[in-house]
């Protein structure tokens, strides 16, 4: 699998996961991936994102310690799918 079809698919799984069963976001309107993780962007919270990665660490194969997860608040959505590339992410 491409490295971009890899990038789309985590994209797809982290705005699937924030709007459809988190229920955090209301739409995909005007997110981009430099729409930020928090405030002004997806809108998610510190919980939210402890549960976002624990999704991404079980469909992704990758392993995000605890002490990684606050400064995931501070990516964009382009920076948060380009770090679980970067973790060894496999589809």
């Amino acid at each position: 699998m491409s490295t971009s079809t890899l990038e789309d698919e985590i994209r797809e799984f982290v705005l699937t996961a924030v709007i459809d069963e988190m229920n955090v976001l209301l739409s995909r309107e005007g997110i981009t991936d430099d729409s930020p993780m928090t405030v002004g962007g997806l809108e998610v919270d510190s919980l939210s994102l402890i549960e976002l990665t624990m999704r991404l660490e079980s469909r992704f194969g990758v392993e995000i310690p605890d002490t990684d997860i606050e400064p995931l608040a501070s990516l964009t959505l382009g920076g948060l799918v380009a770090e679980v590339i970067r973790r060894g992410a496999k589809a």
